[in-house]
């Protein structure tokens, strides 16, 4: 997860140069549209990096903490930047926002560690077959890894296949993409 998160969070940094310097509206669009998407990582992986993180006894005050802040930020944001859109523009928002990314962006390419525990012990496995010179070292999941086109199909065909066969995971989709529409209609 740590690659990913980072990758996710370079990406959402640098589109801030675009959203900055962009001249036109296509720009913007795109830019947003990317951000968007990189930004969206944090709040797709959250539930498993505190599955790492927490036992499930005390998973439930981190994940409400973190379920608070995303819905405060999504309130709070327009506000604070409507005033400084009209007093310094939008640009420099923009501009500002990505300047005051870049401490936190330094923080976790030199403080986050990996959370997921597979990965770790493959690292760990790694080691000890670089210091020992022993190929026997391994972690259970290198021999039990899945090849690309299961673990693609385990999470894009299985997905879809449970959103339209399980009326359950259909409507509670519905229901977040509802609630969102009316979030960001209200937004705008």
């Amino acid at each position: 997860r740590k690659i990913v998160y980072t990758a996710g969070f370079i990406g959402f940094c640098l589109c801030f140069i675009g959203l900055a310097l962009g001249r036109n509206m296509a720009t913007i669009l795109v830019m947003r549209t990317l951000q968007g998407g990189f930004g969206s990582i944090g709040t797709i992986l959250v539930g498993g990096t505190f599955d790492d993180m927490f036992i499930p006894d005390h998973r439930a005050v981190p994940m409400a903490l973190f379920s608070h802040i995303a819905i405060f930020g999504t309130m709070a944001a327009p506000i604070y930047a409507g005033f400084s859109d009209q007093g310094i523009g939008w640009r420099w928002s923009e501009a500002i926002q990505g300047l005051s990314n870049i401490p936190l962006l330094v923080v976790v390419l030199l403080c986050f560690k990996e959370t997921r525990g597979g990965v770790f012990l493959q690292n760990r496995a790694k080691m000890l077959r670089k210091e020992t010179g022993d190929e026997r070292w391994v972690a259970q999941e290198q021999l039990q890894a899945p090849g690309i086109k299961e673990a693609l199909y385990n999470s894009s065909v299985k997905a879809i296949a449970m959103l339209l066969s399980e009326p359950v995971v259909f409507f509670f989709g519905m229901w977040i993409a509802f609630t969102w529409f009316i979030t960001f209609l209200f937004l705008s």
